[in-house]
């Protein structure tokens, strides 16, 4: 379905062997190397690797703009390692963990590092998305849309999808040393032009939204009706840029909640089985987010009454975190 081959000047990167359908599982990869709040010493997980695994980390890509951070990592770890251990090797684990390592986003605080899924590019319109499968215990890729053969495979690293252009370069910048090239960012005039006006016009939106409610007490319903309005302008303007998954999934969630907060249980299944379609795309049926989501739908329990303002963070938070570790 996929081969690992170069990308320019972007090193390795994963592309389509064939034409691959939206919510097809791309590939499921355990972790090469992982850490956790009990177990938080990276360089004690790497010794516990096979000759094998350990040549696979160190193949890994590295992030040069991070030296300075990781020398100050080396000065703390230089106890931890044993001498057969090279200094640059230390550095160099060090580097590639902080590079490509995933934060699961459980309990323990577990990040991991998959080696082919740290092949994966960046775009800030990927056509994939990666979670973190609990039931495989396995990192699972799926299509987001459809993959044409030859085509590269992308997931985005950022936190906020709907990021103006300068903060995404200086988010991708610091965290991953490079610039973005994607379409949104190096595209036509035309398609940056379009994408600014949709995300400034957003963001108006959320400063107006927050400052009334701030200012005027608003009735119960009321409020509802305001929040729903708002969610579905949120949604359009992701669905506009060509953004997909779980991310649109919960926002499709929280919008049948607040239809059912309102009475209107027509339009709560609308929305809430627009957004099990997407959940389904970008996890898989076997994934724990996709049962919990199901259930959920069959219920009609979407987790209403929750202001606007928690419930966009909590969007942001469930999904997985592709920061670099700090």
């Amino acid at each position: 379905m996929f081969q690992v081959r170069h990308a320019g000047v972007k090193g390795f990167g994963i592309f389509a062997s064939r034409q691959i359908a939206p919510g097809s599982r791309i590939l499921a990869e355990r972790p090469l190397l992982l850490i956790n709040n009990n177990k938080p010493d990276i360089l004690a997980a790497a010794r516990r690797l096979s000759l094998k695994d350990h040549k696979t980390l160190l193949r890994l890509s590295l992030n040069e703009t991070k030296r300075s951070s990781i020398a100050s990592l080396l000065v703390a770890a230089w106890k931890s390692f044993p001498a057969i251990m090279a200094t640059r090797e230390v550095r160099d684990i060090l580097n590639i963990f902080y590079n490509n390592n995933f934060a699961l986003s459980d309990a323990d605080g577990t990040r991991a590092v998959f080696p082919t899924v740290a092949r994966i590019n960046h775009s800030c319109v990927p056509n994939a998305q990666g979670n973190f499968n609990a039931n495989l215990q396995s990192f699972t890729v799926h299509a987001l849309r459809d993959i044409g053969n030859e085509e590269e495979i992308t997931i985005s690293y950022l936190h906020d999808e709907l990021a103006l252009r300068q903060g995404r370069q200086a988010s991708l910048s610091e965290g991953y040393g490079f610039t973005c090239a994607c379409e949104l960012c190096a595209g036509s005039a035309q398609r940056r032009g379009e994408s600014r006006k949709r995300r400034v016009g957003l963001h108006e939106k959320l400063a107006v939204f927050s400052a009334e409610n701030k200012s005027v007490p608003v009735e119960k319903l009321e409020m509802a009706t305001r929040e729903l309005r708002l969610m579905r302008e949120i949604i359009e303007a992701y669905e506009g840029e060509g953004l997909a998954g779980r991310e649109i999934a919960s926002l499709y969630s929280a919008a049948a909640g607040l239809a059912v907060a309102l009475g209107d249980h027509g339009l709560a299944l609308t929305l809430g089985a627009r957004g099990l379609e997407r959940e389904r795309d970008a996890v898989g049926t076997d994934s724990p987010f996709y049962e919990a989501s199901r259930l959920g739908f069959s219920r009609l329990e979407f987790g209403e009454g929750v202001g606007l303002g928690k419930r966009l963070h909590e969007v942001r938070d469930e999904v997985l975190s592709y920061a670099p570790w700090t």
